[in-house]
């Protein structure tokens, strides 16, 4: 019952957020400038979320080349800006972790 909760707690509070920019960008003129601004959101959300998994390894900041998530994600990062496919993107940047971790495990 109390998962239950959090959950609908949780769905609320998503909705408001969401219908309450709706209704505030539905009523006034969003200038140029916030609306150029507002495009580059959701990649700098995902990179806020991607960026401490790379860098952190057993709870130490490791910008080394031992680690495996840090060499895979700049592989991905590479093959992303190259060519734009995210499943090709995706299997590079798996790809090269599983090599790279079953290497340093030798």
């Amino acid at each position: 019952m109390e998962i239950a909760l959090l959950i609908a707690g949780m769905a609320i509070v998503t909705y408001a957020a969401r219908i309450g920019m709706i209704a505030i960008l539905g009523r006034w003129q969003v200038s140029p400038l916030v609306r150029q601004a507002l495009h580059y959101v959701p990649i700098a959300a995902f990179a806020a979320i991607i960026a401490p998994e790379l860098i952190d390894r057993a709870g130490q900041v490791s910008i080394t080349l031992d680690n495996p998530r840090l060499i895979a994600g700049v592989a991905a990062i590479l093959v992303a800006a190259v060519t734009r496919r995210m499943m090709l993107t995706i299997i590079v940047g798996m790809s090269v972790m599983w090599i790279v971790q079953f290497l340093m495990a030798r």
